[in-house]
């Protein structure tokens, strides 16, 4: 197993050595804020990551997504607003920040009652119902959106892989089931002495389960287009793997544009075919006419906790200097604090600076969505 592991480091550095060498150059200063997991469930609660940690429920790792991440609140999506607000570009414009969007979570309920044989959904909107401080959260996602601060885009149905934690459910898997009583899913399983995960929602195990997945990502895709009125014309896989299936009917429903990262990881069902990684450039097109977009920088003050606005600001120059757009990956849970306040605080004073910092260096820079920098790439 070492032997393999470190097989498949190697082979990854060297795809990922020569994805950078067929990139497409772009002269243009452009930064694009790409944030998954906007929409979808984490910990509802600290009463409830407390209860769970008494019970001996392992969480997912890395552990810091449990004990801060969970649905923006009002307070959330204000101060985001405000901090996007403070800086403008070239062109006048604010800073936006490209809101990867799961538009499902499970209906926990419908679930239960059905013995775990079935599986329910329910919008994102309705399960913001179920929350404290976030009556007025769709709202302000629409007023980000008005301000040209918010973009959302596809990120899938839901984070999840409902086929597999069905499963779980049915077989009584104590973990599982505690996290579900608890209202979440991101507990790590244990089964015949394998750590998992649910969190993969397009990692199948065999070929059957790809129907479920398509239906999800048509029927995700029609949902989005409903909340907010308009079509999603980029995604990205939740945990960055997928197939080619995925890029298919995605296509079909009128994406165009594919985020993600300098590799693709495949399905089990597609590794035990012999398909590990794909590598990826900016400006490649697939076989559906679809270009991708590669994150480059990071800002994830959240994980790594030291300056991270510090080592962001030096892969944006490092981007800059090869002619390529900067894409930071900044997921949701730098942002919200209905768990722990001060990580939204003292997160958002560090990324207010970053932005500072980005316009005083770079006087033409240009903030852009995905789907617009996509666009350029089309």
């Amino acid at each position: 197993m070492f032997i393999e592991q470190q097989y498949r480091k190697i082979y990854s550095k060297a795809v990922h050595g020569m994805m950078l060498l067929r990139n497409h150059r772009i002269n243009r200063h452009i930064v694009v804020f790409e944030s998954d997991d906007w929409g979808s469930v984490r910990m509802p609660s600290l009463e409830m990551f407390d209860c769970l940690q008494k019970q001996g429920v392992r969480l997912a790792l890395p552990q810091s997504y449990d004990s801060v991440d969970t649905l923006a609140s009002n307070d959330d999506l204000e101060l985001l607003m405000e901090v996007l607000s403070s800086v403008k570009d070239a062109d006048g414009n604010p800073a936006k920040i490209t809101l990867n969007c799961c538009v499902a979570n499970p209906d926990f309920g419908k679930i239960k009652k059905s013995d775990f044989q079935d599986y329910y959904y329910e919008p994102f909107t309705e399960t913001l119902k179920h929350y404290p401080h976030h009556d007025r959260a769709f709202d302000l996602w629409k007023e980000g959106i008005a301000h040209k601060v918010f973009q959302p885009q596809f990120h899938g149905r839901e984070h999840l892989n409902p086929q597999k934690w069905l499963r779980y459910l049915q077989e009584g898997n104590k973990n599982v089931l505690a996290a579900f009583d608890a209202g979440c899913y991101s507990m790590a399983v244990y089964s015949n002495g394998n750590r998992d995960t649910v969190l993969e929602a397009y990692k199948i195990d065999k070929e059957t389960e790809r129907e479920f997945v398509r239906k999800s990502i048509s029927d995700g895709l029609v949902l989005f287009e409903k909340l907010f009125g308009f079509k999603s014309k980029s995604m990205i896989a939740p945990c960055y793997i997928w197939d080619e299936y995925i890029e298919q009917e995605a296509a079909d429903m009128g994406v165009s544009v594919v985020q993600g990262g300098y590799i693709q990881s495949h399905s089990s069902w597609q590794r035990s075919l012999g398909n590990r990684i794909t590598g990826h450039y900016f400006g490649e097109k697939n076989n559906y006419g679809q270009s991708y977009l590669i994150r480059n920088c990071s800002f994830e003050p959240s994980q790594l906790a030291k300056d991270s606005a510090v080592s962001c600001m030096a892969s944006i120059i490092k981007a800059f200097s090869h002619h390529l757009p900067a894409i930071v990956s900044c997921h949701r849970l730098n942002f919200v604090g209905d768990l722990k306040p001060e990580n939204r605080d003292n997160n958002l004073k560090e990324f207010k600076q970053l932005l500072q910092k980005i316009v005083t260096s770079y006087p033409d820079v240009v903030f852009m969505s995905s789907d617009e920098l996509g666009e350029l790439y089309q």
